[in-house]
């Protein structure tokens, strides 16, 4: 069963007289404005909106709008299975809110190429359809994280990310970042998990395995070397990270991938 269920799917260009009077949908609706300006007024709310903006209105809440110049807007209305509301914290939420993209033409892209496949009804359009609107909601999660986040918890955090990728080879531990950024243990860990929904040292084994990854398929090297090259103290730890974060030993990632 799809984790999402896409009902409709259209993009519109709607002139100045454009009004909607007091309608309420059983189904979640992302709009998407690519010009233009309009407000809407959710449950009495006023929202206005204009081009770059995205509106996404829980299932059952009341919209009544009004144009204000000419807009074009795409949008989809879908229904989300409860397997699924745990995957986006968004899907979970009561009230409708506006939030501006931060990548205007990679959205308007992907919203475009959701109505082209839901319009075609091609092989597997649905299965395709719900990728492309589950890959648009984590964006628009992602931007509304760092948009709920200070500026300099964001700043932060990038920082410790580019030292990470920047010394993942070597024996980090959470007080050489505390170090590095000026700030306790605690706060450091407390403030990256906030951020990115990961310790610090979870971030550096996921950094260190995917470059294990890479010299495995690329490098010829043993799993020692590897291991030592990552980073790693000692390869049974290696191993044990490893299997955590893949699934599989090093060695069965191998065979796997040269069979």
């Amino acid at each position: 069963m799809e984790m999402l269920e896409i009902q409709s799917c259209y993009v519109k260009d709607l002139d100045r007289n454009w009004t909607l009077n007091n309608i309420s949908s059983p189904y979640h609706l992302l709009v998407f404005f690519t010009s233009g300006r309009l407000i809407y007024w959710i449950d009495n709310e006023p929202i206005p909106l204009q081009k770059g903006e995205v509106l996404f209105v829980p299932e059952g809440l009341v919209r009544t709008g009004r144009a204000i110049e000419y807009h074009q807007r795409y949008a989809a209305f879908f229904k989300v299975q409860n397997s699924a509301r745990s995957m986006l914290p968004i899907l979970n939420k009561k009230q409708a809110f506006k939030l501006k993209v931060q990548n205007f033409p990679y959205f308007k892209q992907r919203f475009s190429l959701l109505n082209h496949h839901w319009l075609m009804k091609g092989a597997y359009y649905n299965t395709i359809c719900n990728a492309i609107l589950l890959e648009m909601l984590g964006v628009v999660n992602s931007d509304l994280d760092e948009k709920e986040f200070s500026s300099k918890k964001i700043k932060l955090v990038i920082e410790l990310k580019n030292y990470i990728l920047k010394h993942y080879n070597e024996p980090i531990k959470l007080k050489d970042l505390s170090e590095y950024g000026g700030k306790t243990p605690n706060y450091i860990s407390s403030i990256f998990k906030e951020v990115t929904g990961f310790t610090p040292i979870e971030y550096l084994h996921d950094v260190r395995i995917s470059m294990a990854k890479d010299m495995m398929l690329s490098k010829g090297m043993s799993i020692r070397e590897i291991s030592e090259e990552t980073g790693f103290c000692d390869q049974a730890y290696f191993n044990r990270v490893f299997r955590k974060l893949s699934g599989c030993s090093p060695t069965d990632f191998l065979n796997e991938k040269s069979s």
